[in-house]
C-alpha cells in the first residue's frame, strides 16, 4: 500500500513539474565591455520564454542594475522599463527584443555607481508569478577624464612631469599606483 501512494505522489510531483514550467531568461546581452563615466550606454538583450507554457500578462518589466563586482544589492540603483506582451500571451519559445532603452541609457552618476569594474545585471518580472534566469555581464567604466596638459619636450630639458593615459599630471614615480600605464619623455611605462 506505501508504495503504491509513493508511486502515485512521484508521478503527480513529476506531472506538475513537467506541465506547469513557466521561467524566462534573458539572453543575447550586448554592450560595450569598456565605456567612459559619462558617455552614453547603449544596451540590447532578449527577454524569452523558455518554459513550456504560456504567460499570460500584459507586459514585462525590464530590471536593470550596473553595480560594482562585490557591492551590496541593497544599494543597488535600478533602472526599470516596461515591454507589452503582445495581445497578453507570452507563449514559450517567444522572445522580446529589447534595444536602447532610452536610445541610448544616459551616463554619470545616474547609471554607474562608480567607475571601474562593474557588472550589468539584468532580470525579467512579470505580475503573474513566474521563475526567471537573469543575465549578468562584466563592464568597465572608465573614470572621467581630467583636463589634459600640455606637455612640451625639449632636447635640453628632459620632463620634469610624469603623465597616466587620462592625462593627469603627476610630480614622481610614488604618486602613480602600481600596474598604471604613464607616459614621460614621450614613452610609455607600467609601474611595477
Amino acid at each position: 500500500m506505501n508504495k503504491r501512494v509513493l508511486i502515485f505522489i512521484c508521478f503527480v510531483i513529476f506531472f506538475f513539474q513537467d506541465t506547469k514550467s513557466q521561467t524566462v531568461s534573458i539572453e543575447g546581452v550586448w554592450h560595450s565591455d569598456t565605456v567612459q563615466y559619462a558617455d552614453p550606454f547603449s544596451l540590447g538583450f532578449w527577454i524569452v520564454n523558455t518554459g513550456n507554457t504560456a504567460i499570460v500578462d500584459s507586459f514585462v518589466t525590464a530590471n536593470i542594475s550596473i553595480a560594482p563586482i562585490n557591492s551590496v544589492p541593497q544599494n543597488w540603483q535600478i533602472l526599470t522599463f516596461n515591454q507589452s506582451i503582445p495581445q497578453g500571451i507570452f507563449s514559450p519559445g517567444d522572445s522580446l527584443f529589447i534595444s536602447d532603452l532610452n536610445n541610448p541609457l544616459i551616463g554619470g552618476s545616474q547609471l554607474y555607481q562608480q567607475a571601474g569594474n562593474n557588472l550589468v545585471i539584468i532580470w525579467p518580472s512579470f505580475v503573474s508569478p513566474v521563475s526567471v534566469d537573469s543575465s549578468i555581464t562584466p563592464l568597465y567604466v572608465v573614470p572621467a577624464s581630467t583636463s589634459i596638459n600640455e606637455m612640451i619636450i625639449t632636447k635640453h630639458a628632459p620632463s620634469l612631469y610624469l603623465y597616466d593615459l587620462s592625462g593627469r599630471k603627476y610630480v614622481n614615480l610614488n604618486q602613480i599606483s602600481r600596474g598604471s600605464i604613464y607616459i614621460r619623455d614621450g614613452k610609455k611605462y607600467l609601474r611595477r
